[in-house]
């Protein structure tokens, strides 16, 4: 305990330095130094000390006490802020005009005008933040610093609210992450963005789906996508949890919300707005920046125009895939919020400090410290040296580069587990494409070597849909599954001649530095038939894209394990397989091929049973 609280008081006098240094432009880049040492002190102190629920929201109150008599220094959206809510307070509706609008000559009276940022294009800050602002409006004939501070209270306010329901959901290290994170007290506190209404009430919408409380959930809801409207796209998910009253009550609410600022333009107006998001403006968006690079390197041209609207289209589709992935998975609400957000924020062309806000919150539900986040939500502070021509696109490059290498780390079991979940799914597919080949006896049942077998998988459901019994070999230990597998030195196999009723070959010969004696060996240890499937191409071209994809999926799949297998990698074509089987004096009694020129697969079934059907070169059965 004494430990902890030596680093707990390193951290805050970390956080009064960064105090000090944030409202001067001159001082930032001591600013971004200390908020990076403090961001590493937070790890240590969560990752080792021994904190309470109680500990962290006292300091997380006095830390937020620290910054709260911020200026708007880091961001100009304060002024836009008091800028609506003043129109409000004289009767205006701040959706109805721009600001450089002749309508509003009489109200660019003061200074507050001349810093106004988009000063010709419309608010995009939805009525549940406009209400906020309203307040601020109320007291503008007093200054527009009272406006400020009027506002700035009531979105401290609404964090603190999330806070205290964070704290009956989490335990106090992850509470402590989010709630003593640098980026989280500099932004909320600090700078009084609106993200702190919407953890708000993204908290209070956990809360009340786990309290079983569907329309108040739906309500919550509405209230969130009324503050930064990407959380409309959450609804399904929390539908498909509790029913159609969650968006009945969400219509109710969203509807009565907007009805004060209804006018027949509103949606059109909002949507050209956003586009400066999604067209003109860019900053610290990781993804959008890369694609960006490659286009320009190999196109010479800027894609900039283009891929917003591709981009915008593709979280569309992600979102699609995450409706189906939560329909048949059912993962925990925060979980698949989070992905979701985090498909949003990968597919954006501006990523503000502040956007990473609500990730960093739903983040800390899952059951791994997500350092991924933490590192992001650090670096990305850095991102403010462009205002001062410091080093942007040193942290622009080091906050997502260490998002996503951390991320592999931190989800590397969940990943593996996936990976293999999609294994066995195109197992299954492969094994059905050859089952009806094999012997069919129930007492004893048949025998099959899988060779070559890899992970097991294909084995794993031949077993599983026949009933075979199933022995796995290959010249490495790789098996994923219960089967018995046998390690042999790629020359000759451990077993009896005719041991197997059956031998099956999938994907293996083009690996093999002798690819006939591994083929003679699987006819020896078969009593009837040999089942080969092979990657086969017809043109150099299609030759040299399969072996380039092949080195890259084995590579990720074996974690290098199948490397020295790269050297002997030798693809084939179709017939000169088949000259390579029909050498050997086995009797060809099917084949057939399916697949496109990005992959092409040949099946081969033979047949030491010197009385063998006549070749069958029917296509062979489609995998589902």
């Amino acid at each position: 305990m004494r430990s902890t609280l030596v680093w707990t008081a390193i951290y805050l006098v970390l956080l009064v330095g960064i105090g000090y240094g944030a409202p001067d432009t001159a001082r930032w880049p001591a600013f971004v130094a200390l908020t990076l040492v403090a961001s590493v002190v937070l790890a240590r102190i969560v990752w080792k000390g021994r904190l309470t629920t109680g500990w962290v929201l006292g300091l997380a109150v006095a830390m937020r006490l620290l910054y709260v008599a911020w200026p708007p220094v880091l961001s100009d959206d304060a002024y836009r802020y008091i800028w609506d809510g003043m129109l409000q307070a004289e009767g205006v509706n701040p959706y109805l005009y721009r600001p450089d609008a002749d309508a509003l000559q009489a109200h660019r009276t003061d200074s507050l005008y001349q810093v106004l940022n988009s000063k010709s294009y419309y608010t995009v800050y939805p009525p549940v933040s406009q209400g906020v602002f309203l307040a601020g409006g109320l007291v503008y004939d007093r200054g527009w610093q009272v406006s400020f501070y009027v506002i700035k209270g009531i979105l401290v306010l609404f964090e603190l609210g999330a806070l205290a329901l964070l704290a009956r959901m989490l335990t106090a290290p992850m509470l402590a992450l989010y709630a003593w994170h640098p980026l989280v007290l500099i932004e909320t506190a600090g700078q009084a963005h609106t993200e702190s209404i919407l953890l708000f009430f993204l908290a209070l919408t956990l809360w009340l789906s786990r309290k079983q409380r569907p329309g108040w959930a739906g309500a919550s809801l509405a209230m969130a996508g009324w503050t930064k409207l990407y959380p409309f796209v959450f609804f399904p998910f929390l539908t498909m949890r509790h029913g159609w009253r969650v968006m009945a009550a969400g219509a109710a609410v969203g509807l009565a919300l907007l009805a004060p600022y209804w006018h027949p333009a509103f949606f059109s107006q909002i949507r050209e707005s956003l586009d400066l998001y999604v067209r003109y403006f860019e900053f610290n968006a990781g993804l959008y920046y890369a694609v960006k690079k490659a286009f320009a390197l190999f196109t010479g041209d800027d894609w900039s125009k283009q891929l917003g609207p591709a981009f915008r289209l593709l979280f569309l589709l992600a979102m699609g895939g995450l409706y189906v992935y939560d329909a048949f998975r059912k993962p925990p609400l925060a979980r698949i919020l989070l992905l979701a957000t985090t498909a949003f924020l990968l597919l954006s062309t501006t990523v503000h400090p502040w956007y990473l806000m609500p990730a960093l919150m739903l983040a800390v539900f899952e059951k791994r410290a997500p350092w991924h986040w933490h590192w992001l939500a650090a670096f990305s502070v850095g991102t403010y040296l462009r205002y001062v021509d410091g080093p942007y696109w040193l942290f622009v490059n080091l906050a997502w580069i260490g998002w996503f290498a951390i991320g592999l780390v931190v989800y590397r079991k969940t990943i593996i587990d996936n990976a293999f979940a999609l294994m066995r799914f195109r197992a299954n597919g492969k094994a059905k494409r050859i089952i009806h080949h094999l012997p069919r006896r129930q007492d004893p049942p048949v025998r099959v070597l899988d060779l070559g077998a890899a992970e097991g998988f294909v084995g794993e459901a031949i077993q599983k849909r026949t009933g075979a019994e199933v022995v796995l070999a290959d010249v490495e230990d790789m098996n994923r599954t219960r089967l018995p597998l046998t390690r042999y030195d790629g020359r000759r196999l451990p077993f009896e001649d005719g041991a197997f009723d059956a031998v099956v070959l999938y994907f293996v010969l083009h690996h093999c530095a002798e690819p006939e004696q591994v083929f003679q060996e699987a006819l020896r240890v078969s009593s009837g038939r040999v089942i080969i499937v092979e990657s086969v191409f017809t043109t150099d071209a299609e030759r040299r894209r399969l072996t380039r994809l092949d080195i890259l999926a084995n590579r990720i799949r074996s974690f290098g394990v199948m490397r020295h297998q790269e050297a002997h990698l030798a693809f084939r074509r179709a017939e000169e397989w088949k000259r390579l089987m029909l050498e050997s004096g086995a009797r060809l009694v099917a084949e057939g091929g399916w697949g496109n020129v990005l992959h092409r697969q040949h099946l081969f079934v033979l047949d030491k049973n010197p009385i063998a059907p006549s070749v069958d070169r029917r296509r062979p059965r489609p995998a589902s």
